[in-house]
């Protein structure tokens, strides 16, 4: 899944119709509600503020919404365009200001979508993966060894610790987790003691 990272305005026009779309990252349906409401209060005097958004690693939560248009001409278009780019914690709102000439339902599903592909050509994305986060502790004789498997593997240490041992907590790609896990093993002859792996998504 993909994530944004820097987000522009896309706009489209037709038959003097404004189309004004903004992408926003998002967490939580609180952060959306909140959007909703400044998004509308800025542009107060348009007639339509139409949103598509999608939740969670998996994308399995998402809503979107005609806000008075013709069902099925905006939201759900926007919804389906953010879904297949992979998309995901983003929320959409393109804001219509009507030009005095009725595009159709046709002229409507074109005017929304072409304005969300305008904002997303132009924002910025990182593409995010299943990842297995997980602390390692282990003696300091074993750190010089660790240390260059690390760096062999190219594998992301998020902090390290030095007290009575080393602790470094490292996360990894789902799938490379277990031959990490043995390799590590190996190394360190057995000595070497890890936490409970975490799910996660993450940024390689």
């Amino acid at each position: 899944m993909k994530k944004i990272s820097i987000a522009e305005e896309g706009l489209y026009i037709e038959k003097k119709s404004k189309f004004i779309c903004h992408l926003f990252p998002v967490s939580n349906q609180d952060e959306i509600a909140e959007i909703l409401k400044a998004e509308k209060k800025k542009y107060f005097d348009a007639r339509h503020h139409c949103y598509a958004y999608i939740l969670g690693d998996d994308g399995n939560d998402y809503k979107c919404s005609d806000d008075g248009e013709p069902s099925g001409t905006a939201g759900r278009p926007m919804l389906e365009i953010l879904q297949r780019e992979g998309l995901t914690d983003i929320l959409c709102v393109v804001t219509r200001y009507f030009g005095g000439t009725l595009l159709g339902t046709g002229g409507l599903v074109r005017a929304y979508s072409e304005s969300l592909k305008d904002a997303i050509d132009k924002s910025t994305f990182i593409s995010e993966e299943k990842a297995i986060k997980v602390k390692y502790t282990y003696a300091y004789n074993f750190d010089a060894k660790v240390s260059q498997y690390f760096r062999e593997k190219s594998i992301r240490v998020l902090s390290s610790e030095y007290l009575d041992n080393v602790s470094s907590e490292i996360v990894v790609k789902e799938d490379e987790y277990k031959g990490i896990n043995d390799d590590l093993v190996n190394i360190t002859n057995g000595k070497i003691a890890g936490s409970e792996p975490a799910n996660c998504m993450f940024s390689f």
